[in-house]
C-alpha cells in the first residue's frame, strides 16, 4: 500500500511538471490523448492519477515534451540530465543540429511572455542565420574544422552548396529567435572568436576567391550595425528591410571574462539552460537546481556589467567603434595579400 501510494505521489507530480511544461492555450488532456493514442476520457484518468501511467507511456511523455525524469528528484539531489545533438561527420549531422534549434524554438514561442538572455563568449548563433554569406562561412567552419565532413576535407568554402532546406530553417530560426524578447550580454572578445576564424581561413587558403573573405567581413559589419541599433532603440529589428519590430531588446557589456556560452530560455515558470561545448554545439538541460545557479551566475555578471541599451549612449558607441575597428584591420589584412 505504501508503494501505490508513493506512485501516486511521482504521478500527481510528474502531471503538475507536464502541466507546466505546456502551453496554457494548450489542452493537456487533446496533447496527451494524440501522444498516446488513447480517448480523452483516459488523458484525464491519468491527468488525475486515476489510472496508473505506464513506464512505456512515461518515457513517450518525457521525450515528446522534454521533461527529464531527474525533475522528480529531490532538490538535494546533485543530478542533473542535460540532452545534446549526437554529431557524426556527415551532412545529416549538421541539419539535425538545425532541426534541435528549430524544434526548440517552436515549442518555446507557444508560451506568452517567453524571452531569451544570451552570455555570449562568441557572436550569439542566431545572428549568423540573418547574413547569407556570413551564413555559409559559418557553415563551412563548423562542418569542416569542427565536424571533419569528409566530403568537405580539401575543399574551399565556396565549396559549400549549402542546402535549400537549410537556408529554409535557418530562415526559420531567424524569424522565432526575431519573436524572443531578448538580453544579451557581451564582452569585449565576444567577436574576436570569429574574426580568427575568418583570418585563419584566410591564412589556410581556404578561400579560393579574395572577394568571398571580404564579403563575409562586410557582412559581420552589417551585423554590428544591426546589433548597435537594436541596443540604441531597445527593440529588435528585422535588418534587412530596416524595420524595428515589437520584441524588446536589451544589452549589456561585461568587463569580466563571460567564459562560454549560456543561454536560458524563460517561458511563465519553465527555464531551459543552453551551455555551449565543442565549439558550437549546445547541451540544455530543465533541472531546477541546476537552472537556478545559471540564474544566479546571470544575474551576478549582469549586475557587475553596463547596461548599454537606450542609456549610456558614449559607452555604447565606443564599445561598437571598437569592433568595427577590429573589422577594419581584418579587411586590410585580407586586401593587403
Amino acid at each position: 500500500m505504501e508503494n501505490e501510494h508513493l506512485d501516486r505521489v511521482y504521478q500527481k507530480q510528474f502531471m503538475e511538471l507536464l502541466r507546466n511544461t505546456v502551453p496554457s492555450h494548450l489542452r493537456l488532456a487533446d496533447e496527451l490523448g494524440q501522444l498516446l493514442n488513447i480517448s480523452a476520457d483516459s488523458a484525464y484518468r491519468r491527468i488525475r492519477s486515476e489510472t496508473d501511467i505506464s513506464l512505456t507511456e512515461a518515457v513517450a511523455i518525457c521525450q515528446h515534451f522534454g521533461i527529464p525524469l531527474d525533475k522528480l528528484l529531490p532538490d538535494t539531489s546533485n543530478a542533473v540530465t542535460f540532452e545534446i545533438n549526437r554529431f557524426t561527420n556527415t551532412f545529416e549531422s549538421f541539419e539535425y543540429y538545425l532541426d534541435h534549434l528549430l524544434k526548440d524554438l517552436e515549442w518555446i514561442t507557444r508560451f506568452d511572455g517567453c524571452e531569451v538572455f544570451y552570455a555570449a563568449e562568441d557572436l550569439p548563433v542566431f545572428y549568423n542565420f540573418y547574413f547569407p554569406k556570413l551564413s555559409r562561412f559559418k557553415m563551412a567552419y563548423w562542418m569542416k574544422s569542427i565536424q571533419n565532413v569528409t566530403e568537405l576535407q580539401g575543399k574551399k568554402v565556396e565549396d559549400l552548396i549549402v542546402p535549400e532546406v537549410w537556408i529554409e530553417k535557418s530562415s526559420k530560426i531567424g524569424e522565432l529567435f526575431l519573436k524572443l524578447k531578448s538580453t544579451d550580454l557581451w564582452h569585449e572578445d565576444t567577436i574576436k572568436s570569429v574574426l580568427s576564424q575568418v583570418a585563419f581561413y584566410w591564412d589556410a587558403g581556404f578561400f579560393a576567391e579574395k572577394q568571398t573573405a571580404l564579403d563575409v567581413v562586410t557582412e559581420l559589419e552589417q551585423l554590428i550595425d544591426m546589433v548597435s541599433k537594436q541596443a540604441e532603440v531597445g527593440k529588435k529589428m528585422v535588418y534587412s528591410k530596416g524595420q524595428f519590430i515589437s520584441s524588446d531588446y536589451v544589452m549589456y557589456i561585461s568587463d569580466l571574462m563571460i567564459g562560454n556560452n549560456c543561454v536560458r530560455l524563460l517561458a511563465g515558470e519553465n527555464a531551459t539552460t543552453y551551455l555551449g561545448y565543442n565549439t558550437f554545439n549546445f547541451m540544455h538541460t530543465t533541472g531546477a537546481v541546476f537552472n537556478q545557479q545559471a540564474e544566479m551566475w546571470m544575474q551576478n555578471l549582469i549586475a557587475k556589467s553596463t547596461l548599454i541599451s537606450q542609456v549610456a549612449e558614449k559607452a555604447r558607441n565606443q564599445f561598437f567603434k571598437q569592433n568595427l575597428h577590429l573589422l577594419a584591420q581584418l579587411r586590410q589584412k585580407i586586401e593587403g595579400n
